[in-house]
């Protein structure tokens, strides 16, 4: 499957880290960054997300709405196994096997984490705000990726 991991985008502090939501900046660069990746996609003859799994914080329902509405998609789901400080994202229980492109909207450092464990590698350890990553998953564990693109900034 293919697989791409999005950082939500620049968001404003708040007291409950949850609730924290995008600034017009942040809004701004996600769009941007949107973008830069449907031109990717096409570039490179990769499919469009068919679906949209993001963490249920705030700043991560945002982008991904933001997300969903530029490219049309139809499906996106809040997954709570997506939020901070869960015990177990390399194990993949968020992805569906129904999609054969699947959009995952989360946050740092687990976004690196995932890119790291599944690509096997230790070179692409940042992703910034509205950052993503393209991985072709054959299986959720180590070296069961290959990273097919990586934009750590976004759009410039």
């Amino acid at each position: 499957m293919l697989l791409t991991l999005w950082r939500h985008g620049e968001a404003v502090y708040s007291r409950l880290d949850s609730q924290r939501q995008l600034t017009e900046r942040g809004v701004q660069h996600v769009r941007a960054t949107v973008g830069l990746y449907r031109s990717l996609c096409l570039q490179r003859g990769l499919g469009m997300p068919t679906m949209c799994t993001h963490s249920p914080y705030v700043r991560a329902k945002q982008t991904a709405s933001l997300i969903a509405s530029e490219l049309s998609l139809p499906d996106v789901v809040s997954q709570e196994l997506l939020a901070p400080g869960q015990p177990d994202y390399v194990s993949g229980d968020y992805l569906s096997e129904e999609s054969g492109h699947q959009l995952v909207v989360g946050h740092q450092p687990y976004l690196s984490q995932l890119i790291d464990v599944w690509c096997d590698t230790s070179a692409h350890t940042s992703v910034s705000p509205s950052g993503f990553a393209i991985i072709e998953l054959t299986a959720p564990c180590r070296g069961g990726g290959e990273l097919l693109y990586h934009a750590p900034e976004g759009y410039p």
